[in-house]
């Protein structure tokens, strides 16, 4: 059973790089321009790095990319003038808005598709299944 459930969860991610690919970006570049873009306020890279598990020079190396793409624009926080705040542009709000759409309509209409029962399990179970993973990965001795 659980080789069926990895090898979903396998799938559902290799859709989302196919997507990417068909962009003409990374699945990375992807998963940064969604948190820039459903940010209710300007981010960090180290707030990216945070949500996306994605190392620093890796988030690092997307930003720049796209602020050459004129698709966002990084400005210095008062607080600590080395932490940079990046916000999409106007071009960028141009470049993202139809790719963020689609996807989210993708999303949730595969979502609506199941019927509500279906819905229930699976919400709660993957977040049953990610505490218990979580706590045998991180908390106990041994993998026991």
């Amino acid at each position: 059973m659980f080789a069926r459930f990895h090898k979903h969860w396998s799938e559902i991610n290799a859709a989302y790089e196919q997507y990417a690919r068909k962009l003409g970006i990374s699945y990375s570049a992807l998963q940064v321009l969604c948190e820039i873009y459903n940010a209710d306020s300007p981010v960090t890279q180290r707030m990216i790095c945070e949500t996306t598990h994605l190392p620093k020079t890796t988030v690092n190396a997307i930003i720049a990319g796209f602020v050459r793409q004129g698709y966002v624009a990084l400005q210095e926080m008062k607080a600590d003038r080395r932490q940079k705040c990046i916000g999409l542009t106007e071009d960028g709000r141009i470049y993202a808005r139809p790719i963020m759409e689609h996807m989210s309509r993708s999303e949730m209409q595969a979502f609506e598709m199941l019927d509500e029962t279906t819905t229930q399990v699976m919400v709660s179970g993957i977040g049953e299944y990610q505490k218990n993973f979580h706590q045998k990965l991180n908390h106990t001795n041994g993998g026991n």
